[in-house]
């Protein structure tokens, strides 16, 4: 019963950002998978992540630097 509940969810969370349409054309159910849409989206998210991975790297050295400053002999 997890199982499908979980299914449900994830189907529902795909369709509601865009990535899957359910459509019933002439009574036949049909499922489809906008694959552009996933890899824009996906491609999205990996440039953010560098961006903030980029900005996390230079908060680390920013705060190194400054704790070499402080503790200097």
């Amino acid at each position: 019963m997890r199982a499908i509940l979980a299914i449900i969810v994830i189907l529902a969370v795909l369709g509601f950002v865009g990535w899957i349409k359910l459509s019933t054309p002439d009574g036949d159910p049909t499922l489809r998978v906008d694959t552009n849409k996933v890899k824009e989206d996906t491609s999205a998210i990996v440039e953010k992540s560098k961006e903030l991975t980029q900005q996390a790297v230079d908060e680390v050295e920013q705060a190194r630097q400054n704790v070499g400053d402080t503790v200097s002999p």
